[in-house]
């Protein structure tokens, strides 16, 4: 199983920060590093794919579970999800080398738009809102 960590983060205007990779709308996320607890995870992945600093956990949201082949063995990974807040307002930076395209604040119409083309388990973070 692979254990990887990521952000729902908003920021002061209220939207939420979105990567674009393999064609789809996802969230930041990655892999634990050894030693790491789940939670700098997190704020490290954030921060390493979508260049945005200063983030602040606010709480856990939840666990999501899905199965991915990796050179054609099936693994199990489990990510683990926080809401954090940013005041950042600089230039986002996708990192290039993990497949990132695009990252993008997005306001509550433009996330609506952006779950049509994404992960179920992403739309899930969103469902109540």
């Amino acid at each position: 199983m692979v254990v990887a960590a990521g952000g729902v983060v908003t920021n002061s205007e209220g939207k939420v920060l979105f990567i674009y990779r393999n064609d789809k709308w996802d969230l930041p996320k990655g892999k634990l590093d050894k030693g790491e607890s789940i939670e700098d995870c997190a704020v490290r992945e954030v921060m390493e794919e979508t260049g945005v600093k200063g983030l602040r956990v606010e709480n856990f949201l939840r666990t999501s579970y899905h199965i991915f082949k990796n050179n054609g063995t099936t693994t199990l990974k489990q990510v683990h999800w926080y809401a954090m807040k940013t005041d950042y307002s600089g230039k986002l930076k996708p990192e290039k080398k993990e497949g990132i395209v695009k990252v993008k604040w997005k306001g509550p119409k433009k996330i609506q738009k952006a779950l049509q083309n994404s992960y179920v388990n992403i739309k899930i973070l969103f469902e109540g809102d």
